[in-house]
């Protein structure tokens, strides 16, 4: 039968809901502030430290076009990847990937542990017709989908940085 929806996809597009996505980009391109966020989907601290921070920063930062914020992945385990990352990038790819994150992070005691079932309910999950599951699918086939991830790390690593992080610009 069809596959259990995980937990907070109305909660999702309440906070994310009518904001500006390209990509990992959340908010206006021409934000005076970027902030980016180095954080690990599959890290249960990672996870309390973004649903702590993130609803804070976009209702007071972001809707009002002030600041722009950016979803970096950064692993705490050996791995440049993780499954949840990489699945995310490839909902980024239709402009719902601060949506896929938040309900992986809604779901952490699943989410660290994650296997393709699993980021697979999330993609069910995510709020809105127009996110295309079979696209997500192929999205996160692409190596050009790793790629992204594995550079958000190699940046995080130049950077001298541990998940979670914030850099701001």
């Amino acid at each position: 039968g069809p596959q259990a929806p995980v937990e907070g996809s109305q909660a999702a597009q309440r906070l994310y809901g009518g904001i500006e996505q390209d990509g990992n980009s959340l908010g206006q391109p021409d934000a005076t502030v970027t902030i980016s966020i180095f954080n690990d989907l599959q890290c249960t601290d990672c996870a309390e430290y973004q649903l702590e921070v993130v609803p804070e920063l976009v209702e007071e930062l972001v809707r009002d076009g002030a600041v722009r914020l950016e979803l970096r992945h950064r692993p705490v385990g050996q791995t440049p990847t993780t499954l949840a990352a990489v699945a995310a990038a490839a909902a980024g790819e239709q402009g719902v990937e601060w949506q896929y994150a938040h309900l992986v992070l809604l779901n952490i005691d699943e989410a660290t542990t994650a296997d393709d079932e699993f980021v697979e309910r999330v993609a069910g999950s995510v709020p809105g017709p127009e996110f295309e599951v079979e696209r997500w699918q192929q999205d996160r086939s692409d190596p050009e989908t790793e790629a992204r991830v594995e550079a958000d790390d190699e940046l995080g690593a130049e950077l001298g940085l541990a998940a979670p992080a914030v850099v701001v610009d």
